[in-house]
């Protein structure tokens, strides 16, 4: 004889991205004895059944060890494979009892067995069906939606709320969120098969922690599917205490990945979003995602990124994840510590000529992402390529090796309005101690335009350095841009020239200059400079190319530069700082 109940629990909710769904979950006991190890076909007491049925068991009884198996029928008269039932770690149960992973089964089962091997001793079941019944069949739309979080260049991820799922606003009633100081990042796997809609499977999550193991709510705080989208699990907020591992609630944070990879690997989408969201948790608490130290719960020395397997006994999060988590740790740090200098050291690495990050020209750009925020100001002189020539830059430094004579740099600004950056580009020659200005611009168009700084004549294996920064004293609110250095036949013919000429930069200058002679048929000529009042102050006999000229302790103001050669004269104006 079997004793069942049927438990049908309809929780409403207020205004949500998905439709509030019934958490129904039917409840079956049976017995297993030395003699009789296999159930009878046991009828599943679910009345609806959308997308999937789970089962959860619990056994108690003397006879704690031996492998229990179930088996799954649509019809009563063809039964599927046995499936061997494996511990979950995560409930802290007496020594008299166990429970195993949650099975998903197919929509269509209508029956189930249980059997027993090496068992010779009484021993009690409780099954646990769950069907996530009214959510929809499509995965929902991760949106971004802050908690209020500390403002880190980290961003937190675009995630699926908790109605997004269907799941209730709050933690059950009766149970208030205690909070944390977080300083480790646990790493679990769900230990069983994720299929789409994930918002089902997330919702099947929450009814075995809450109406099987009757906890107050789901036990991770996030949990990741393998289409790459983040999911808010346990209610509260940032920095709410989870309940994921015994001993290791406290001071951590505890990220799931749905999918048992023990036996797949994760998707690269959901470790890119894996990278992302422990990249904003450690910029938030300022943790160093490569390092190591004590968990003050449980007195054990951790990796500031583990696996549920560092602090219990279980494959947790399967030996496929497992593996990954060196990588994890090094992709989380070149997060943190790259596209927004959000690796909790302010400012970043690169706000100094010293510190500059190096770039690579390619001919076509492959940006790389950086940011100004928080940068501080070098104290290098701003240069004079805009209205912009005074007080102080807060800037950031690259560099560059030359590949080619002529090369571009291209800033294109990705902060969110109405704040972004207005970038200034300027491009130096020298060491961090003595820098002479070759190029700047700061193109027209404002907050949030791409800026391009083009600079012919450069010197082949010659080592450059490029400086960005903010137009005006006031850093930008979000100062992420994008950067990448070109150089090729794209290059060389990008600018157009409507007759041969001259080209001086920079220009602007404090001195020294580099003149670029434009002649379609290069002669012998003299290159002579003028100042406003027409007085000859340089003059040097030169073939069309590249010249170099020293105008250092020249007075400052207006200078024409005059290049004649058999076919003409070739004249510009420069000004001198």
């Amino acid at each position: 004889m079997y004793k069942f109940t049927l438990l049908c629990l309809a929780l409403t909710f207020g205004k949500i991205s998905a439709p509030a769904q019934t958490f129904n979950q039917a409840e079956l006991e049976a017995a297993l004895t030395c003699i009789k190890t296999e159930t009878s076909p046991l009828e599943i007491p679910l009345t609806r059944v959308e997308h999937f049925i789970t089962l959860a068991v619990r056994s108690h009884g003397a006879g704690t060890a031996g492998i229990l198996e179930i088996r799954t029928s649509a019809d009563n008269r063809s039964w599927g494979n046995w499936q061997t039932l494996t511990d979950d770690p995560h409930v802290d149960l007496p020594a008299t009892q166990r429970q195993f992973n949650m099975l998903f089964l197919p929509a269509d089962s209508r029956y189930v067995q249980v059997r027993a091997i090496g068992l010779c001793a009484d021993l009690g079941l409780r099954l646990f069906f769950y069907s996530p019944v009214d959510l929809p069949s499509e995965n929902p739309v991760a949106l971004d939606q802050p908690l209020g979080f500390r403002n880190c260049p980290c961003a937190l991820p675009a995630y699926v709320n908790r109605a997004g799922w269907g799941g209730p606003p709050n933690q059950q009633p009766g149970c208030t969120p205690s909070y944390t100081t977080v300083t480790h990042l646990f790493v679990h796997h769900q230990a069983g098969v994720a299929n789409p809609p994930y918002a089902a499977v997330v919702a099947s999550i929450w009814n075995l922690h809450v109406n099987t193991n009757g906890w107050c709510d789901v036990g991770y705080q996030w949990l990741i599917a393998p289409d790459g989208t983040v999911y808010q699990g346990r209610s509260g907020g940032n920095n709410v205490v989870g309940a994921h591992a015994t001993g290791l609630n406290g001071n951590t944070m505890a990220v799931c990945m749905l999918g048992n990879f023990q036996n797949v690997q994760p998707t690269q989408a959901a470790l890119e979003s894996l990278h992302a969201l422990l990249a904003w948790k450690c910029c938030d608490s300022d943790i160093d995602p490569t390092g190591t130290s004590v968990h003050a719960g449980s007195g054990q020395t951790f990796n500031h990124i583990s696996g549920h397997r560092d602090g219990a006994a279980t494959l947790c999060p399967g030996d496929n994840m497992y593996a990954r988590l060196p990588s994890v740790r090094t992709g989380t740090d070149s997060l943190y510590a790259d596209p927004s200098g959000c690796d909790g050291i302010w400012p970043p690495a690169n706000d100094n000529c010293a510190g500059a990050r190096v770039l690579t020209s390619l001919e076509n750009c492959s940006p790389e992402s950086s940011t100004t925020n928080e940068a501080l100001a070098s104290g290098v002189a701003i240069p004079v390529c805009s209205g912009f020539s005074s007080g102080t830059a807060l800037d950031v430094w690259f560099r560059f090796n030359a590949t080619a004579s002529h090369h571009q740099v291209t800033v294109t600004p990705t902060g969110a309005l109405p704040d972004p950056l207005d970038p200034v580009v300027a491009v130096y020659d020298g060491t961090c101690g003595a820098l002479e200005l070759v190029a700047c611009v700061d193109a027209p168009g404002g907050a949030g335009v791409a800026t391009t700084l083009d600079l012919p004549g450069l010197t082949p294996g010659h080592d450059y350095s490029i400086r960005v920064f903010d137009y005006g004293n006031a850093q930008a609110a979000d100062g992420r841009f994008d950067i990448c250095v070109t150089h090729g036949a794209a290059v060389s013919t990008a600018e157009k020239y409507e007759s041969a000429g001259m080209r001086i930069f920079p220009n602007p200058s404090t001195g020294k200059v580099r003149v670029e002679l434009l002649e379609t048929d290069p002669a012998n000529g003299n290159i002579r400079v003028f100042s406003s009042a027409g007085q000859l102050v340089l003059e040097r006999e030169v073939r069309a190319g590249v010249v170099d000229l020293d105008l250092t302790g020249r007075p400052a103001g207006l200078y024409v530069l005059e290049f004649q050669t058999g076919s003409g004269i070739l004249r510009e104006v420069l000004v001198l700082n």
